[in-house]
Order: C-alpha cells, then sequence, then structure tokens
C-alpha cells in the first residue's frame, strides 16, 4: 500500500467510529496545528515522517491505531503532550540501573499497557518502528506505514501471537536489554595455561 492507500484507510476506519482499538468510543482531538508539529520538528531535530505528519495535520492529534492510539502532540495536562515526554526523559537523571532514555530522535509513540510501547524513530524517512517493553527495548525491521498498515489489516499488536512477530522483527543495532535480562547468566570460562 501506498501511503496515499493508507491515509484513506485510516480515514474510513475512522468513519466508521473505530479509529483505534479501544472499546470506549472517546471523540477524536481536532488535527494538530501546523505550528506543534513544526515545534515537535525542531524540538526532535528531524522532520516527522510524512505520514505520520499527514494523520496528525489532517485526521487528529492523536488517537489513531492500536490499543488506545499514537499519543497526542498537545495535550490539555502538558502543553506538549508526547513532546514534552521526550524532552524529559532525555534530560533526566537516571539511575545507573534504569533503561537509558531511547536515542534522540527515537520517541515513545503508542502505548500498549502493561509497561509496553511502540516507539517512533524519526531519524528514519519513513519512521522505523521500535518496540519498549518494561525498559527493554528493540529497533525493529518495521517501519510507520507497514506498521499502520498491519493494524488496519487486522494485527492486533498486543495478544501472544503478536508479540512472536515482533520478536522475529527485531534488530540487534542500538537494542538495548536490562541487566536483570542476565542476572541469572553464568559464564564459566577455562584457566588458561
Amino acid at each position: 500500500m501506498t501511503d496515499d492507500d493508507l491515509f484513506r484507510a485510516v480515514l474510513a476506519r475512522v468513519a466508521t467510529g473505530r479509529p483505534n482499538d479501544s472499546s470506549y468510543a472517546f471523540p477524536l482531538p481536532d488535527p494538530a496545528p501546523v505550528e506543534a508539529v513544526e515545534e515537535f520538528e525542531r524540538v526532535v531535530g528531524h522532520p516527522m515522517p510524512p505520514l505520520v505528519r499527514r494523520i496528525y495535520l489532517e485526521i487528529a492529534d492523536g488517537g489513531i491505531g492500536p490499543f488506545g492510539g499514537i499519543y497526542a502532540l498537545e495535550d490539555e495536562d502538558e502543553p506538549l503532550g508526547m513532546l514534552n515526554g521526550y524532552t524529559e526523559y532525555l534530560h533526566a537523571r537516571l539511575d545507573p540501573e534504569e533503561a537509558p532514555p531511547p536515542p534522540a530522535g527515537v520517541l515513545f509513540f503508542c502505548d500498549m499497557g502493561c509497561a509496553q510501547s511502540f516507539l517512533l524513530d524519526c531519524r528514519h524517512p519513513e519512521g522505523q518502528m521500535w518496540w519498549w517493553a518494561e525498559g527493554d527495548r528493540h529497533k525493529l525491521d518495521l517501519t510507520f506505514p507497514q506498521w499502520l498498515g498491519a493494524w488496519l489489516e487486522g494485527q492486533s499488536w498486543s495478544d501472544r501471537p503478536a508479540l512472536e512477530v515482533i520478536n522475529s522483527l527485531k534488530l540487534p543495532d542500538e537494542s538495548w536489554i536490562g541487566s536483570w535480562a542476565t542476572d541469572d547468566l553464568v559464564i564459566e570460562v577455562p584457566d588458561t595455561p
């Protein structure tokens, strides 16, 4: 599917009253003002991927996609919404035992519940997707258009088969796994003569 095809498919799904997977029927927010998108791009240091930008500017400021939908750029409680969380996390002093923040240009994008989220990498022209699970993070062999297309075709992203798909898409570069993954690992090194 092209970006135009995906955009039309999102519009059609929104028209049916199902902009996301939530069983609650919250009204979608208005589209994001162009100034909010420009501020996002200025702070992040990368342009918003074209399809992402179009969805925010022409359909809604968040609420579209898997689970409860993508985050809003602007939020009544937080003036910059997703962007505010991004800048706070990048500048936070984290305990050495805590997960490091994602690289600059990678933002929390869609909460999947149970300390799991999809992240959006704006350094990639189409938006590389990442998976965050309880602090571990993995770059995925999946772009935003592919992720959105899979959701539109019925991929839930929140059940056991979805986790198997996510595991098959993990890329080793820039991924990070907490020490808890290797705490019980014992490596025996033979004595050298």
